[in-house]
C-alpha cells in the first residue's frame, strides 16, 4: 500500500485529537482535585497561592507581570 500525504495528514490529525483529549481529561481530573490554572500561561496555580488568595486567576509570575503592565499603562 502506498502512503499518501492525505493518509499522513489523517494520522497526524488523529494523534493530535487523541493528545488533545488526553490533556483535557487530565485537566478535568486536576480541576476536580482542586487544581486551578493561570488564565495567562495556563500553568497550574500553586495551591499555596490559592489558599492565600482564593480568587487568584493568575500564577504569581503572571500576576507580577500583569501588575507591572498595569502600572506602566497608568504612568
Amino acid at each position: 500500500m502506498k502512503v499518501t500525504d492525505r493518509m499522513i495528514e489523517a494520522a497526524e490529525a488523529t494523534v493530535q485529537r487523541e493528545t488533545d483529549e488526553a490533556i483535557a481529561r487530565i485537566r478535568a481530573e486536576l480541576v476536580e482535585e482542586g487544581e486551578d490554572f493561570c488564565i495567562d500561561c495556563d500553568d497550574a496555580i500553586d495551591p499555596r497561592r490559592k489558599v492565600a488568595m482564593p480568587s487568584a486567576e493568575r500564577c504569581i509570575h503572571c500576576q507580577q507581570a500583569y501588575e507591572r503592565s498595569q502600572r506602566a499603562q497608568h504612568d
